[in-house]
């Protein structure tokens, strides 16, 4: 600060529009020191402010005077003056002396445009992005795809109805208009759940000749009078909530919502418009996931982990099966949050799948694999099961297991499996792929044969997710469960559209997170070659005579009724 101050000396010794007034310190207690810049129009009060952190944090110049505007080139709030240095180009060697000679030409620049208008924009290294721009807009209005779609299609003369859903987070609200049209139709690209749990109010868009004519600061009464005949409702609005789109054939928009009540009220929305071009966000080989359908046995942790991720993935057809209720104590690991607190796991991750990914087809049902369940409910969720082109057995439970290798084996579909070690100290993972690997009980009993290789797991009690062994309690985190579900995940996604391509060589893994047991340290994988496992097709065996003559009257009963169905349906 010595060096900073000698160096102020000097800039001001060499520049005589430069008066240094004072040093002091800000209400938060920061250094500062106030001075004066005089200019061909005006005189600029300034303060260069060093915060604590100086030279490894930048120092920067604001107003004297609170909300004094001095150029186009400010932040809102404190009016702090965008110079050529900032957060993003910040370096130690940059003093505070610079940061006055940034802001002098900047400000002679603003002294030149207003002189002359010709002079020409004012040259600033500030990139703006839609976060830094929106900061100061509480209240949007979300432009989507779908909406102009809509907008395109509607007939120019006649106001479009719609309807809106409204959230408001941290102070800010956004509008999205969820269907169109009468009969209400929903708009492409929305989440039918939007609209179900969040329905807000109605309103229309209209297209007019010239937004222009419109402003952000009409009154209702003003609003309406320029709107003329085209204002879309014939009835007073009374205290009603009514959102009014104002739209032209160029695509720009104006938001609006409204009441004509005892005190007529307007709110303006910021438009922000998403039309522009998507980029390419997944592998192109994901363009396939839109057509398999995917089983996730238990929506624990790290099922619920794997559902959404797969949906981010681009699987848009699952089939859910857990029979457990979400509870406080689960939010410690699980993909969900308060917000599904008592409801059932495979209700609310139907949900957030829903949410996720746009036009999901999620079979639900609140059962347990293997579980005491009606056996005739347990059929049906079998055999939705078997129409699925992967099962991931995410429930760690040997019964579940053996019933879905079952499944699996006689229906030729892949089965991804997994679970994290107690204490969170590692994590296994396997799958089996007909006709490539083993069927799913083989892989399992081959695994268990290479452990039985290796030295035993140090003595403890174990309590699912919780090891204790020598006096010390190790249980494993979230972080452990969302490390094997990103593995799976991958997994999955590699059986799903690689086939023999595969980029995993072996069929199983075990995953070390610490140094413990086996593994050498943190992310120390242990393959486990499965090829041995393999086992030819089971061999049909011939029926005999015997055999031959007693399925006759099966087939003949099967037959008859088949009949009976057809005639009963004509």
């Amino acid at each position: 600060m010595a060096r900073e101050r000698r160096l102020l000396i000097e800039l001001a010794a060499s520049q005589t529009n430069l008066t240094l007034q004072r040093w002091g310190k800000t209400g938060t207690g920061e250094l500062c020191i106030h001075f004066e810049l005089a200019l061909a129009i005006c005189n600029f009060h300034g303060t260069l402010i060093y915060p604590e952190m100086f030279p490894d944090v930048p120092a920067y110049v604001v107003p004297q005077k609170p909300g004094e505007r001095w150029s186009h080139h400010q932040y809102l709030g404190e009016g702090v003056l965008c110079l050529q240095y900032g957060p993003d180009n910040w370096h130690p060697a940059i003093t505070g002396a610079d940061l006055i000679q940034s802001a002098n030409t900047l400000l002679w620049n603003e002294v030149f445009v207003a002189i002359d208008p010709e002079f020409g924009a004012v040259h600033s290294r500030h990139i703006p992005t839609v976060g830094g721009l929106l900061r100061g807009h509480s209240r949007r209005f979300l432009v989507t795809p779908g909406l102009h779609e809509v907008f395109t299609r509607a007939e120019a003369a006649t106001p479009l109805a719609l309807n809106f859903v409204r959230r408001t987070v941290a102070g800010c609200s956004v509008v999205i208009a969820t269907s169109a049209g009468t009969p209400s139709v929903a708009i492409p690209g929305v989440p039918a759940s939007l609209a179900l749990e969040n329905y807000e109010g109605q309103g229309f868009a209209v297209l007019v000749d010239n937004l222009s004519d419109f402003d952000v600061s009409m009154s209702v009464g003003l609003l309406k009078s320029a709107m003329g005949s085209a204002w879309p409702w014939n009835e007073d609005l009374g205290d009603n909530l009514r959102y009014l789109i104002l739209r032209d054939i160029s695509g720009a928009v104006l938001a609006y919502r409204l009441h004509e009540g005892a005190e007529p009220d307007i709110w303006s929305y910021h438009v922000l418009d998403f039309i522009g071009p998507e980029n390419q966000r997944l592998p192109l080989e994901f363009k396939t996931l839109s057509n398999v359908r995917v089983a996730i046995i238990g929506l624990g942790s790290l099922g619920s982990k794997v559902a959404v991720s797969l949906a981010r993935a681009g699987v848009r057809n699952f089939v859910l099966v857990d029979e457990d209720i979400f509870a406080p104590h689960n939010l410690v690991r699980n993909e969900l949050n308060w917000l599904d607190v008592g409801f059932a796991k495979v209700a609310a991750v139907a949900r957030e799948l829903k949410l996720v990914a746009i036009g999901a087809d999620v079979k639900t049902y609140t059962a347990s694999v293997a579980g005491q369940e009606n056996s005739k409910f347990a059929g049906e969720i079998y055999d939705e099961v078997a129409t699925c082109n992967l099962v991931i057995d995410a429930t760690a439970n040997s019964k579940a297991f053996v019933v879905l290798a079952a499944i699996t084996k006689r229906n030729d579909i892949s089965m991804v499996w997994g679970e994290v070690f107690a204490g969170g100290v590692g994590a296994m993972m396997a799958r089996s792929r007909p006709c490539l690997d083993a069927d799913a009980l083989a892989v399992r009993s081959h695994i268990y044969g290479v452990l039985a290789t290796m030295p035993p797991v140090p003595n403890g009690r174990s309590t699912e997710y919780a090891h204790e062994a020598g006096g010390e309690v190790r249980v494993a985190s979230d972080a452990d469960v969302s490390a094997l579900a990103a593995a799976m995940t991958q997994f999955t996604l590699d059986t799903l559209c690689a086939g023999e391509a595969t980029v995993y060589p072996v069929a199983a893994y075990l995953l070390g997170y610490r140094k413990y047991w086996e593994f050498k340290g943190p992310f120390d994988t242990i393959p486990i070659d499965c090829t041995s496992a393999r086992r030819p097709k089971d061999a049909r065996e011939s029926l005999t005579e015997i055999e031959e003559s007693d399925l006759v009257p099966l087939r003949e009963a099967m037959e008859a009724d088949t009949h009976a169905a057809h005639n009963s349906a004509k």
